[in-house]
């Protein structure tokens, strides 16, 4: 029998507890898309209210029609089904506020407003332990009043009508505070999204308590691609890309342990749960060293990696959206700016895949490689996910500029042009750049620079066309074993050339194929006509340039001084090659690429 609270009662079984996660899970499902809209903190990637609605309905269909008539049961049948279904800062946090709650409840057939209020207290306090560095103007300060109000009132009454009627000002007024208390939402002119859910959650459960009518939550629908964000989500936040998340089972795990080895990695870290079974939710770059964290701590059930850059990039004023793959380099700050989506080239290292500067960053990669029993494998991005990028970038722009590595040397760029026929190929244009690293990486600045003054689609690949002829890559490498092991070179050569002190300058030519342009005496040499080649191909003409290497920071820094005065310039960018190029270069390798006529 369902417990409805339209009249006065004392206290609250498993009935009525599972009917009121029910109604303020319905409540926060219908405003889904206004928290998407507000989400600014801690990065706007316009998903808190989809995370929130999703841990809620885990633990809303965990409970089902027939819940447990113990109140401490049903509670922790909910805390279980929204650790395992939460998404987001957001779901963790909650997912965590139930637990706490749960805890307090044992195993009580049914509690007092007392009770229920120090279980709302210990379920705040367990969302606040929750994080490693928990901030006020957040779902945490709104948690904590509410919790701390409705303690107050439950000494007043003990009907849970009035408890939580005279307790919900309070919720609304922290809620109104957080703008006072975060900067960037008083900039933004909102209030913290996760604040503003849990308020609309608990409205949710008092309109239940006022009518005495409740429904369950329906089935979650197949996921969606995310709504059209507000102004405040057009400024990128460049800091962290992936918002990274592993459930983990095992024995006795010690959270505060699990904190101090997935913190370096990141922020926003939330570790929610305990005991046996725990989520990990973190903002990072480096989700390979995420996952390994995680599977230290015990077994990894389920874990996902979103990119939220491409979230972000959705709600882009930019009608058109600039899109690449792993293997053009350019500065990370410049990507961000640009608003370029990556869709990642696939690395085979010793039998196991990872994703080109995802699961594998160059950093990672400079690491292993001597250590590397085989040659490292590269492979083009599947067709489905260049389709899934075009399909969300097209929802909120007219078109898409495609650029990507050399087709004589990768098949990325036809995987890319068979999607976007399947997609609109009227609106994608798809653009062979002849070019690899931060040749492609030039182009692609060339690109974002035309979208950014309004031009059109067939202006910005016209311009694309153009711009790879006035394009140039010169190269050296202090090592020729990439190339022994992949046979470009015999090692006989390669050992003479060493024994020389020899260093092989490289060109590109037209289709994106490296080339040997003599050779200098030295490092130092080498490095000097590079720089020497570059200048001479700029000719006086304005020009811009960019310096790659792969683990020779020292090297590359020097060459874009050497650049710096020869074109005239105050700063040259210096990016390191990614794994994909590294592969074939070797460590140790500096390349300029030089864009003229600017």
């Amino acid at each position: 029998m369902t417990q409805a609270l339209s009249q006065t009662v004392r206290s609250l079984d498993g009935n009525g507890f599972a009917q009121a996660l029910h109604a303020g899970t319905l409540a926060v499902v219908r405003e889904c898309d206004n928290l998407d809209r507000i989400n600014v903190f801690p990065v706007a990637d316009a998903d808190t209210g989809a995370n929130l609605a999703a841990t809620l309905r885990a633990a809303s269909a965990r409970l089902g029609a027939g819940a447990p008539s113990r109140i401490g049961d049903a509670a922790r049948l909910a805390a279980d089904a929204a650790l395992d279904g939460a998404r987001g800062n957001s779901g963790a946090i909650f997912a965590q506020f139930l637990r706490g709650l749960a805890d307090s409840f044992h195993d009580r057939p049914h509690v007092s407003t007392r009770e229920f209020a120090d279980g709302a207290g210990r379920g705040s306090q367990a969302a606040w332990n929750a994080l490693q560095n928990p901030r006020e103007g957040t779902i945490l300060s709104v948690l904590r009043v509410w919790s701390h109000e409705l303690s107050v009132h439950s000494d007043r009454t003990e009907d849970f009508g009035e408890a939580l009627s005279d307790a919900l000002p309070a919720a609304r007024h922290a809620l109104a505070e957080t703008p006072r208390q975060l900067a960037v939402l008083a900039r933004h002119r909102v209030v913290d999204a996760g604040g503003q859910g849990f308020v609309y959650f608990l409205e949710g459960v008092l309109d239940w308590v006022r009518t005495g009518e409740a429904r369950r939550p329906a089935a979650a629908p197949p996921a969606a691609a995310p709504q059209l964000f507000a102004g405040a989500h057009a400024a990128v936040d460049p800091t962290y890309r992936f918002c990274a998340e592993a459930l983990v089972s095992g024995v006795a795990i010690d959270t505060e342990r699990v904190k101090s080895l997935v913190a370096p990695l990141g922020d926003s870290l939330v570790v929610a749960g305990g005991g046996s079974r725990i989520r990990i939710h973190l903002h990072t770059n480096a989700p390979l060293q995420f996952l390994s964290a995680a599977a230290g701590v015990g077994a990894v059930e389920a874990s996902k990696i979103d990119d939220m850059i491409l979230q972000q990039l959705a709600g882009r004023d930019a009608t058109i959206a600039l899109v690449s793959d792993s293997t053009c380099d350019l500065p990370e700050s410049l990507a961000h700016h640009l608003g370029v989506v990556r869709v990642p080239l696939t690395l085979t290292l010793d039998g196991r895949q990872y994703r080109d500067g995802v699961d594998m960053t160059a950093a990672e990669f400079y690491r292993r490689l001597p250590t590397l029993g085989r040659l490292p494998i590269s492979s083009q991005p599947a067709v489905a996910e260049f389709r899934e990028v075009y399909e969300r970038l097209l929802e909120h722009h007219e078109g898409i500029v495609s650029l990507h590595i050399a087709g004589a040397l990768s098949g990325t760029v036809e995987a890319a042009r068979s999607a976007a026929a399947a997609v609109d190929a009227q609106r994608i244009r798809v653009v062979d750049t002849h070019k690899v690293s931060i040749g492609a990486g030039l182009l692609l600045e060339a690109a974002g620079a035309a979208i950014a003054r309004g031009a059109g689609l067939d202006e910005v690949e016209d311009l694309v066309l153009a711009a790879r002829r006035r394009v140039a890559l010169f190269g050296t490498v202090t090592s020729l074993d990439q190339a022994v092991k992949g046979g470009r070179v015999s090692p006989r050569a390669a050992r003479v050339i060493t024994a020389a002190h020899l260093y092989p300058i490289i060109v590109f030519d037209d289709e994106g194929h490296a080339q040997k342009s003599g050779i200098a005496a030295g490092f130092d040499g080498a490095l000097h006509t590079l720089v020497k080649k570059a200048l001479r191909f700029a000719a006086g003409e304005p020009a811009r340039a960019m310096v790659a290497h792969t683990d020779r920071l020292d090297a590359a820094e020097a060459v874009a001084e050497s650049l710096c005065r020869g074109l005239g310039t105050s700063y040259i960018p210096v990016v390191y090659g990614g794994p994909v190029i590294t592969t074939h270069v070797g460590l140790g390798s500096v390349t300029i690429g030089v864009r003229r006529g600017v």
